[in-house]
């Protein structure tokens, strides 16, 4: 009792030192799963119960943990109208418990086929709502990895139905669905040759994270170098995701070099290829 009002009293404490915007700043890193933070953040849940802005980092941080019926009992408290990045948010959070729910389960075991029931159900509603072929296929991927036999065979059937056959984007999500990083980036980096210079920089970018998404970095590195244009070349926030890259490619040579670029010093020494 002692220690339960000494962290209680913390608690209250915290809430009294620090305005509530200031603590969900502290605690909004998704990778924190700490039982601190959720403590922190059910705290703040009896002062504003169903509050978006409160509800949604600690599911996020149950999630983060594995605590599905604590993430499932929080959302169903959701309250009030949300604005559309609320509602994307907390339509992403939903699918991640139904696809932890039944990840966690055997295939067959009892109640596998109402969590089946509950995962496609939920990725109906986020087609509905708008979901792009890119996100359909990362729910292909998962449905495939899941044993979900069923969703796979409808999304296959929706990403080859609903969207424009000679799309890029259509023939590479179809590949990620199926597990195949290099023949998804092909068909995002052929689509960079007939489009606009938003859609060039969308597909470079889905391109190089499909490569690296199937944990092959050092192919992303050197796809990124082949097909980066000299406009893409200009573009800092692009320049930014290739330091990083190129870290993770244990590849600090070419980092320094795509740092030197986004502080725009002289490329001199800079033998990156870029395409004009």
């Amino acid at each position: 009792m002692a220690i339960g009002g000494l962290v209680g009293a913390g608690l209250l404490l915290l809430l009294v030192l620090y305005p509530e915007k200031s603590l969900l700043k502290l605690l909004e890193n998704p990778e924190v799963s700490s039982p601190a933070q959720q403590r922190y953040l059910e705290a703040l849940l009896h002062l504003r119960t169903g509050d978006t802005e409160l509800v949604i980092p600690l599911v996020r941080s149950y999630l983060a943990a594995g605590c599905t019926e604590k993430a499932a009992a929080a959302l169903s408290h959701q309250r009030g109208r949300l604005s559309v990045e609320q509602l994307k948010t907390v339509m992403a959070l939903q699918y991640e418990l139904r696809r932890q729910e039944l990840e966690w389960m055997s295939l067959n075991e009892p109640g596998w086929e109402i969590a089946r029931k509950n995962y496609a159900a939920q990725i109906e509603q986020m087609r509905k709502a708008g979901a792009t072929s890119q996100d359909l296929a990362r729910y292909l991927a998962d449905a495939r990895r899941l044993g979900d036999g069923i969703t796979v065979q409808r999304l296959e059937r929706v990403l080859g139905r609903d969207a424009d056959p000679l799309s890029a984007e259509v023939a590479a999500a179809i590949a990620l669905g199926k597990g195949d990083y290099r023949g998804a980036a092909a068909h995002y980096f052929k689509g960079m040759q007939t489009s606009s210079s938003d859609q060039k920089r969308s597909l470079f970018l889905a391109g190089v994270r499909a490569l690296q998404s199937g944990n092959l970095v050092q192919e992303a590195l050197l796809a990124a170098e082949v097909h980066l244009t000299s406009d893409l070349a200009k573009d800092r926030s692009i320049l930014k995701y290739l330091v990083t890259l190129s870290l993770a490619a244990n590849r600090p040579d070419k980092a320094q070099l795509y740092v030197r670029r986004a502080l725009g010093y002289s490329s001199d020494v800079d033998k990156t290829r870029v395409k004009p």
